[in-house]
């Protein structure tokens, strides 16, 4: 059964990666976000696609306005349709019109590392590209408990290295700062939202969390990967 699930994932590969015009902000013109945190924390100016993680911030600030973490496999469901309908033209859909549902998000949930790895192993990045973004996301996936300082330095470095090579193919390049960009502002949000969560609640004393630290942006990464690669 789960391998089924997993299987249904392969329906969203893109044919290509993405271009900058699928991360079009133009989808949030008018529209009022209130800004949370503090940016400077999660972004990093060496990358040129540091902005592509800060429409993903932006899509899940304006999301959040009116839903608080998400608390079940339907409400991360929810969140992440409604960021890829933000963040690119093309909604979660794909082969057959299967729509992105629940059961795709159990089954990351249930094995991120496999989910993202046959993600990654059908897309149209080249085979250096995509073994070097495996082992990049299964870092991310070993780390999901670690302070956000912690994995933030991790993706830097990791970015740095993808910056210092000269080999990569200008879409295998594009692809991989995009992806760490959008990872680094994801886990930056859940962290800040967190703390903001346990600031504002009664006590504070909040409510047994659904998922576990960082796993909701985890799951989040690795469904939105169909949006990148």
């Amino acid at each position: 059964m789960k391998n089924l699930l997993l299987c249904s994932i392969l329906l969203f590969q893109l044919s290509s990666c993405s271009t900058d015009s699928d991360f079009n902000s133009s989808e949030l013109k008018g529209t009022v976000i209130k800004s949370y945190g503090n940016l400077s924390l999660a972004e990093n100016k060496s990358n040129p696609f540091d902005y592509k993680g800060k429409q993903y911030f932006d899509a899940l600030a304006l999301y959040q306005e009116e839903n608080h973490l998400p608390h079940s496999i339907s409400e991360i469901s929810n969140q992440i349709r409604f960021i890829a309908s933000q963040i690119g033209k093309r909604p979660i859909t794909g082969k057959n019109s299967i729509i992105f549902n629940d059961e795709i998000v159990q089954a990351i949930m249930a094995d991120p590392d496999n989910s993202m790895i046959i993600i990654v192993q059908n897309s149209t990045l080249s085979s250096v590209a995509k073994t070097s973004l495996m082992n990049f996301l299964q870092g991310l996936i070993t780390q999901r408990l670690l302070e956000f300082s912690i994995t933030y330095n991790y993706i830097v470095d990791y970015e740095d290295t993808i910056l210092a090579c000269s080999t990569w193919t200008q879409d295998d390049r594009d692809t991989i700062l995009t992806v760490a960009s959008i990872s680094r502002y994801s886990l930056y949000s859940e962290s800040e939202r967190k703390d903001r969560d346990w600031e504002s609640s009664a006590g504070n004393k909040p409510g047994k969390a659904f998922f576990s630290t960082n796993e909701a942006s985890i799951i989040s990464i690795i469904a939105l990967l169909d949006k990148i690669i």
